[in-house]
């Protein structure tokens, strides 16, 4: 199968590439010049022509690009025109070139507030960020553009992804600041419960999604269904690393949500499985990465 990657070079997008390369004919597409990756294209997700140049001539898209939630709030125009524009323009050239599928990565965070503890695909969305609100219409997006183009879809709400190749987020941050002995910054008390999946299990999930209707025209969270606390998170790394760090606590940043995990059953009901490497595992293979990188 012929399958397109948009957002080939970030974190998700290099381990899919790797993933999916073993079984499928996989394209590249991202915004830097030059890549490492086979099959690779510079696009530009702002630029209509561009986009249409290289959404063509495969099965299926999966879409990653995004302008990232930190990022939104000091840019949400920015946000807005990569998020929205962006995939308004993938969408339209999917239809124009004749595309098959669409597989398209959201976010847990769209939620804002939770009002369980564990939070289910039906869960009512107020996204509290300009980079939520644009997870969110993209979803109604993808649902609008089946109805009117008969383009499917599948919808993974990605919760806390972690693991090789990733470059920003808590535990890149956290593993770089242990291991040059500096002092951790934790908002609150380190209690927030996440859920925390790991890279490498996704994978599967987007191979079924791409050569299977398993899931079509479906949303789906992406999560394991079990928490861990911050402190929980820089206690497996501290002990992996076999460094103990200094931690200073500070004032909840503005936009932070409340506790919360994934309601799995849905992934789990259709796809007959659901993330499940143990957070110790998943961080010690992480660990290991960031070490030979």
């Amino acid at each position: 199968m012929k399958i397109l990657i948009l957002g080939s070079e970030g974190f998700v997008g290099n381990n899919l590439v790797e993933g999916l390369s073993k079984n499928h004919e996989i394209f590249c597409a991202d915004m830097l010049e030059n890549s490492s990756h086979k099959n690779y294209k510079q696009f530009n997700v702002t630029d209509y022509t561009s986009v249409e140049n290289t959404v063509k001539n495969v099965d299926v898209v999966i879409d990653l690009v995004a302008h990232p939630l930190v990022s939104s709030i000091e840019g949400p125009a920015k946000n807005a025109e990569i998020n929205i524009i962006g995939l308004l323009h993938v969408l339209d050239a999917c239809v124009k070139n004749q595309i098959k599928k669409i597989i398209f990565t959201s976010a847990s965070s769209m939620i804002g507030e939770p009002t369980t503890p564990s939070v289910s695909e039906s869960h009512t969305a107020i996204p509290k960020t300009a980079y939520g609100i644009t997870k969110l219409a993209s979803e109604h997006y993808l649902r609008l553009y089946n109805e009117l183009h008969n383009l499917n879809y599948v919808i993974f709400r990605f919760f806390n992804i972690y693991g090789p190749h990733q470059k920003n987020g808590l535990i890149p941050s956290l593993y770089s600041r242990i291991t040059q002995n500096q002092p951790l910054t934790v908002f609150g008390k380190g209690d927030q419960i996440r859920d925390y999946v790991f890279i490498r299990d996704i994978i599967p999930f987007f191979e079924k999604a791409a050569t299977t209707n398993i899931g079509d025209n479906q949303i789906f969270n992406m999560g394991t269904g079990k928490g861990a606390s911050i402190l929980d998170v820089i206690n497996i790394l501290s002990e992996t690393i076999q460094i103990q760090p200094e931690i200073e606590f500070k004032e909840v940043r503005p936009g932070e949500i409340g506790n919360f995990v994934s309601d799995p059953r849905l992934l789990e009901s259709t796809f007959g499985d659901v993330p499940s490497t143990p957070l110790q595992e998943g961080i010690r293979q992480t660990v290991n990465w960031f070490k030979d990188n």
